[in-house]
């Protein structure tokens, strides 16, 4: 009976080795991956500042939060938006019409 749980013991002991041997690697990046420095978008997103949109670019309607969207156009002096079609003003005095099913840029004012 000593034996067997002799046994037991050292191949318990020999199968929990290997799980202390691992030094926990923390979100490590395997070999040619770089590190995204805690951004979950791959770095994609270039700011509003850092962009200058012009008429055939692609804006991803999703990312842009509402506040940038723009609803009382005619207080900016603008068009009413045609159906389908979101004004957005990305920064001040610039303003894009934009395809909401495509997230095609129509128009670029001030740019």
């Amino acid at each position: 009976m000593k034996r067997q749980a002799l046994i037991t013991a050292a191949l318990l002991l020999a199968f929990t080795a290997p799980a202390f041997a691992d030094k926990g690697r923390k979100h490590e990046h395997p070999p040619g991956h770089t590190q995204a420095d805690g951004r979950h978008d791959n770095g994609r997103h270039l700011g509003w500042q850092k962009q200058a949109w012009k008429r055939g670019d692609r804006i991803v309607l999703v990312e842009v939060e509402p506040r940038y969207y723009i609803d009382d156009y005619r207080m900016y002096r603008l068009d009413a938006p045609p159906r389908g079609y979101r004004w957005i003003r990305p920064m001040d005095d610039r303003y894009l019409l934009v395809e909401v099913a495509t997230g095609l840029i129509v128009q670029a004012l001030g740019y």
